[in-house]
């Protein structure tokens, strides 16, 4: 086999390690994002917030949560 099919074949596992690392990260992500919606949502510190503040954190968590599962490919 050539140095050139090696090469290409590094590369393309290399491409395969970074895909998956970039999904694992994604996951993670949705996981924190989960846990912070569930904290805003449900927690005693949450009730300190001022109430408009509140509804834009639970708003903007909500949709990075939809747009991180899309990203997935995650149907609902």
């Amino acid at each position: 086999m050539s140095r050139a099919f090696i090469k290409e074949d590094d590369g393309e596992r290399g491409n395969a390690v970074a895909d998956i690392q970039f999904r694992e990260a994604k996951v993670e992500w949705l996981k924190i994002q989960e846990k912070k919606l569930e904290t805003l949502m449900n927690g005693p510190k949450s009730k300190k917030i001022p109430p408009e503040t509140l509804e834009r954190w639970i708003s903007e968590t909500k949709a990075d949560i939809e747009k991180t599962k899309k990203e997935l490919g995650y149907d609902k």
